[in-house]
Parts: structure tokens; C-alpha cells; sequence
């Protein structure tokens, strides 16, 4: 599904990735591990869309889009991919319902009135129907992150991405986190990539792969 060839990105003088190859098909359940600094997010980054690298080649379901456009890529985003961010990026003065749908928004292809279902049903699926309506600055972080989760899969993407997404969380709700993850992945045709510092963390998913001296391998 998506495939990185000979990857290499530098900040300066500071070498981060370095020929680093990857493949991620369907409906997998991976977590990438490493230090702090060791080019974690860059490499999600550079899966995302979000950050070109230097040198390689990225193909998605056998077309290269490693010199897509701005426009080309937020559009490969919107179809294929979702994000979950370690620090959640919702809106705090919306609903848990709206800061969902806010995903959606965008998606043409998508009638309105099947927009708002699709909202209901990612939403009970993360296990917060009950609080469709509560302003997301109410919840727990757990709750807050539950959020994030159900708005990166509402769009119904190929992939997600989710960095350090037990960051800051406690342990007992870390656990709780991850293990939805597990559900989803049995539920869903969704594939996930994991990227945690907690070895604990990446236990829990199907393969492990450990990110150091610029390259990446398979534990």
C-alpha cells in the first residue's frame, strides 16, 4: 500500500533518515519505536505527506507521489490517511460530535446527511456516544484522545499515523488507548502505524520496527 524507497531527509547539517526503506500493505498493525530525537516524527511526517524528503521515493498503491503538489498531497491526505497527535489538536470550545465532523467537512464526495451518520457511528465506536454533545474541554485526556482517534478514522482512510499518541496519557489510560487500537484494528480494514518511545507500547501491535542510527529495522 504504501511503500518508501531509499529514504533521506537532513535538517542542516544533521543527518536524520538515511536510506531508509519501508513497506506498510493493508490492514496492518506496526509500531515504529526509538529515542527521543532520533527521527521519529520525521519519518511520519514523510509517510503523512507532510515533509518531502531529500532523497527516495514514496509510492501509494503503486503510484509515486513523492513530487505531488501541495494540492495533490492535502488530497491524498483527505481520502488515505489519518493522523493522531500525541497532544490531540481538537478544539476545545466544540463538541466531540463537531471537532468529528470537522474531518469530514472538506469531503465532497460525501452527502451531508451521510457525513453526520458516519460522525455517530465513529463516535460510538471509540466508545463516546454517550457524550456526543459534550464540549470536548469537559473530557479526560483519555476522552480527549478517544476523540482524536474516532476523528482520524471518520473519513474511513487506508492508513493512520498516530505519534506518541500515549504521550500524555497515564499508564492505566495508556493501556485503555491501546487497547482500543487493538479493536479497531480487528474491526475495521483500517492498517496503523504506532510511533512510541515506550517499548511497552509497541508490544501490543502485530510487527515492531526500531528506528536508530538513521535507518530503520525490524526487531
Amino acid at each position: 500500500m504504501l511503500t518508501l524507497q531509499s529514504i533521506s531527509k537532513k535538517y542542516g547539517n544533521q543527518q536524520i533518515l538515511k536510506n531508509v526503506d519501508f513497506s506498510i500493505g493493508q490492514k496492518e498493525f506496526i509500531s515504529i519505536v526509538g529515542k527521543s530525537g532520533v527521527g521519529k516524527t520525521t519519518l511520519l511526517s514523510i509517510l503523512a505527506g507532510l515533509v518531502k524528503p531529500d532523497e527516495g521515493k514514496i509510492f501509494f498503491e503503486n503510484e509515486e507521489i513523492t513530487n505531488f503538489n501541495e494540492e495533490q498531497l492535502a488530497n491524498f491526505r483527505l481520502l488515505n490517511i489519518g493522523i493522531v497527535f500525541q497532544d490531540f489538536k481538537i478544539i476545545p470550545s466544540l463538541s466531540v460530535f463537531n471537532n468529528v465532523y470537522l474531518a469530514l467537512y472538506p469531503r465532497k464526495d460525501i452527502v451531508k446527511g451521510k457525513k453526520a451518520e458516519m460522525v455517530e457511528n465513529i463516535i460510538g465506536l471509540v466508545g463516546l456516544k454517550h457524550k456526543l454533545s459534550e464540549i470536548v474541554d469537559n473530557l479526560s485526556g483519555g476522552e480527549k484522545q478517544r476523540v482524536a482517534i474516532a476523528r482520524s478514522l471518520v473519513g474511513q482512510p487506508k492508513l493512520i499515523l498516530a505519534d506518541e499518541p500515549t504521550g500524555n496519557l497515564d499508564e492505566t489510560t495508556s493501556e485503555t488507548i491501546m487497547n482500543l487500537f487493538q479493536k479497531l484494528y480487528q474491526e475495521l480494514s483500517t492498517s496503523f502505524i504506532i510511533i512510541t518511545h515506550d517499548n511497552d507500547i509497541a508490544k501490543k501491535t502485530q510487527k515492531i520496527y526500531q528506528l536508530t542510527n538513521h535507518n530503520l529495522e525490524i526487531l
